[in-house]
């Protein structure tokens, strides 16, 4: 889908070229791979809680262990992975509003040329149309 960017002085800004079915394909991957993360995420914690268990008795060290768990690694990654999820959702959301919008403009159009009247540009504001004869 061919999406024409117009500046208000009218002329051309940019030209995209929205490839929907790749978005979709590509959201998709990027939806296995979060699964991938959550797994990695749940093996990062396995981890934390055998190296805790590996030098308990330590003087300390499996509070601290313990702690950079908590406060980095696993806060990170929730939060790497609640920013790629929204991003996913947003453009996925962003893709359906878009194609819900060709849609409805291609309704109106059909509507409009069935209607028999035709758009003139604004005079002093005003919007006219006129019938076809």
């Amino acid at each position: 889908m061919l999406l024409n960017i117009i500046s208000s002085s009218g002329g051309e800004i940019m030209r995209v070229d929205i490839q929907v079915s790749e978005v979709r394909r590509l959201l998709s991957d990027i939806g296995a791979d979060l699964e991938d993360l959550e797994e990695s995420r749940t093996d990062l914690a396995d981890a934390a809680v055998r190296l805790q268990e590996a030098v308990t008795g330590c003087a300390g060290l499996d509070t601290e262990v313990s702690r950079v768990h908590e406060d980095i690694f696993r806060a990170d990654t929730t939060d790497i992975m609640i920013r790629c999820n929204n991003a996913v959702q947003g453009t996925a959301q962003a893709v359906s509003e878009y194609l819900a919008g060709d849609e409805e403009m291609f309704q109106n159009a059909q509507h409009a040329a069935a209607s028999g009247e035709y758009w003139t540009p604004p005079q002093h504001g005003i919007r006219q149309s006129k019938a076809v004869a």
